[in-house]
């Protein structure tokens, strides 16, 4: 094996890590989303997040970690459809917000 071969199958190696890693984060997010939406007593809609910024950031402990940060939306009334963020840092949730929206 040569060196162009061993860094190409590196490379597709890590690219399929990678993929699996970020469908578990995607998973926190949407589990994070629907017990955020249940305790403002608003509805999730499309059952769904999307990655919206990636980013690098200390945490708590001086170590560095990936900062997704994933967008999804809800309704209050069913009638307006309003956006809502989380930011994960590294496999913790560390904050929820919500768009000002009727009740």
């Amino acid at each position: 094996m040569d060196l162009t071969t061993l860094s190409i199958l590196f490379a597709i190696g890590f690219g399929g890590w990678y993929w699996w890693r970020a469908l578990g984060t995607k998973e926190l997010a949407l589990q994070s989303a629907r017990r955020a939406c249940e305790r403002a007593d608003v509805d999730l809609l499309d059952q769904s997040v999307c990655l919206s910024g990636l980013g690098v950031q200390r945490d708590r402990e001086g170590r560095l970690r990936l900062r997704r940060t994933f967008s999804f939306d809800f309704t209050a009334t069913g009638d307006g459809r309003y956006r809502g963020r989380i930011v994960l840092l590294g496999q913790r949730t560390e904050s929820v917000d919500f768009e000002p929206h009727r009740f």
